[in-house]
């Protein structure tokens, strides 16, 4: 039996949060969206969290006022045991070339998506490692 899918939207801006939340719902994704406008808030939640029983997908904004990056690294450093069940995603309004380098050298991100998400793109990535995680 397959796992079901979580999913941690971490995005300080909230038309984001709303617009990318709404496309989550209207997707085929057997999935529960926890929503946060900020890495501390996202900890917080990973404190309380089980991380075994679910395929964890974070999508993580890059433009906040704690970059996603430094974000990233700080929530490593909290939960790296429900970090290890998750893959990894940011995304960002504007793609750049000095971003895309960043996530391509950390080894926990998958690639970076434009907003708003292209849910068909994300259904098939998650598929993909979700097959690989079993």
């Amino acid at each position: 039996m397959s796992k079901p899918i979580r999913i941690i939207l971490i995005d300080d801006n909230k038309i984001d949060i709303i617009v990318n939340s709404k496309l989550l719902k209207l997707s085929s994704l057997d999935s529960e969206i926890e929503m946060f406008s900020s890495a501390r808030e996202a900890e917080e939640f990973m404190s309380s969290a089980s991380s075994d029983s679910h395929f964890n997908v974070m999508l993580l904004d890059i433009h906040m006022p704690i970059n996603g990056f430094d974000s990233l690294v700080f929530l490593l450093e909290k939960h790296p045991a429900f970090l290890d069940n998750t893959i990894v995603l940011m995304l960002s309004s504007s793609m750049d070339s000095i971003d895309n380098e960043k996530a391509e050298a950390h080894p926990k991100i998958i690639r970076i998506l434009e907003k708003p998400l292209d849910i068909y793109l994300l259904q098939r990535i998650i598929e993909a490692y979700k097959n690989t995680s079993n």
